[in-house]
């Protein structure tokens, strides 16, 4: 067979802003705006110097039916860079930017295929005239969402090489909408060779042999999506062994560190270790949104605990970034330390403390789904819930997670009062 190259990626999001974030300034505004446009633009200058075969888009490529003007516009003229270089595009279209939403007059070069929705498609990689490899794709609409699309993708006896394009969730995907649902057993048991998947914003490789890959999305949009995104770079050889590199393109990236406070003695202390993590990241060399996590124990606990000392921190850390191309802007401080109270003991003491304690224990043990189900009952059951109407709707997972955690201590030292000495 023909030796080639292609490009993965998928979960473009182009326009998309970030999310849990406010200002941050005007420089690093301007930065968040243009990331995800910036990832792309480097897939594609990366596409042209490696002199990739292909570029395989899996979906998502915007985040809503109403696709922003500017996504399609920086969108369309991409492709023709790639275009113009004779390097086509396969893509499908995926849940958030499904094919009935494809109704711009904002044409597409022709070297840009867009997989049907209506039926799986059968499509040639070329390289220098000659069939490499066939592509074989079905893009998500409204009506196929819940179906599982994968199984309509069955390559031919006779291909040097196939590839199978789908957006959608394979096994059990927590967190994620499930979309054009398979197992990992249905893919390894088909005889395609490689599948390209999107919808999953984790790069993953599920299998070898067939491969079975999530590139994951370009652009981290949230502080869950932490470190490098980008795209795989494939390549295929005479023997067909596969063979992939990740690229970074994410020109921002999410990073989360921990600070634990145990060696902490006073204020001055705390802002120099706010510095020095934040320098060991800039060796990175790239934009970086950070989250800081204070841990542990120590003198510094009660300080920690208070709202406008946690600001004062993260000004001064901000204000360091000024003026600074590869900044490592801090965006949020979250304080999960402890005093020094003997938690153990206090457990085993017969009072209403231990009990408290105790019974955070047995909700604490559930798996998380169950804790948090159990938190929705509890709140429900009170009679003030009714005053909360629609921001109910605001009480998200993370936040009733979040609530738990904090009550352990939080709770205990309520009903302690001023009886314990810390």
């Amino acid at each position: 067979m023909i030796p080639f190259r292609f490009i993965q990626c998928g979960d473009l999001h182009l326009g998309t802003p970030f999310k849990y974030l406010k200002s941050l300034g005007k420089q690093v505004d301007e930065a968040v705006n243009r990331a995800t446009y910036r990832s792309f633009t480097e897939i594609v200058d990366l596409a042209i110097e490696q002199q990739v075969q292909a570029v395989l888009i899996t979906g998502d490529i915007y985040d809503s039916d109403t696709h922003n003007l500017e996504a399609q516009v920086r969108f369309a003229y991409e492709c023709e860079r790639l275009s113009e270089h004779t390097i086509p595009v396969f893509l499908v279209q995926g849940n958030h930017d499904p094919a009935e939403s494809w109704t711009s007059n904002i044409r597409l070069p022709e070297t840009v295929h867009v997989f049907s929705s209506l039926q799986s498609e059968r499509k040639p990689l070329l390289v220098k005239g000659k069939v490499a490899a066939y592509v074989y794709g079905i893009s998500c609409s409204e009506q196929n969402r819940a179906d599982n699309v994968a199984q309509f993708l069955k390559p031919w006896a006779d291909d040097p090489f196939s590839i199978g394009m789908f957006h959608g969730s394979v096994g059990s995907t927590p967190d994620h909408e499930v979309v054009g649902p398979t197992t990992l057993g249905e893919l390894t048991n088909s005889p395609m060779k490689y599948w390209a998947i999107g919808h999953i914003h984790k790069r993953q490789v599920l299998h070898e042999s067939p491969y079975v890959v999530y590139a994951g999305n370009t652009q981290g949009l949230h502080k869950k999506e932490l470190g490098a995104k980008g795209c795989y770079l494939v390549d295929v050889s005479a023997t067909g062994q596969v063979t992939m590199q990740f690229q970074e393109t994410a020109p921002i990236r999410f990073e989360q560190v921990t600070i634990d406070i145990a060696s902490l003695a006073n204020n001055s202390d705390m802002v120099e270790m706010i510095r020095h993590k934040k320098e060991m990241l800039r060796k990175l060399k790239k934009q970086i949104l950070l989250e800081i996590v204070l841990t542990g124990t120590g003198a510094l606990h009660e300080l920690c605990c208070k709202i406008e000392a946690q600001q004062v921190w993260l000004q001064l850390a901000q204000e360091e970034e000024k003026n600074k191309f590869n900044f490592v802007m801090p965006y949020a401080i979250v304080d999960r330390t402890a005093g020094v109270t003997d938690w153990t003991a206090r457990r085993q003491m017969e009072d209403m403390v231990g009990d408290y304690l105790r019974s955070y224990d047995t909700l604490g043990a559930l798996p998380k789904a169950e804790q948090v189900a159990q938190i929705r009952n509890l709140i429900e059951a009170r009679p003030e819930s009714k005053r909360l109407g629609m921001y109910s709707n605001l009480l998200t997972d993370e936040i009733l997670e979040e609530a738990l955690r904090r009550a352990e201590v939080e709770g205990a030292r309520c009903l302690m009062g001023d009886t314990d000495e810390d």
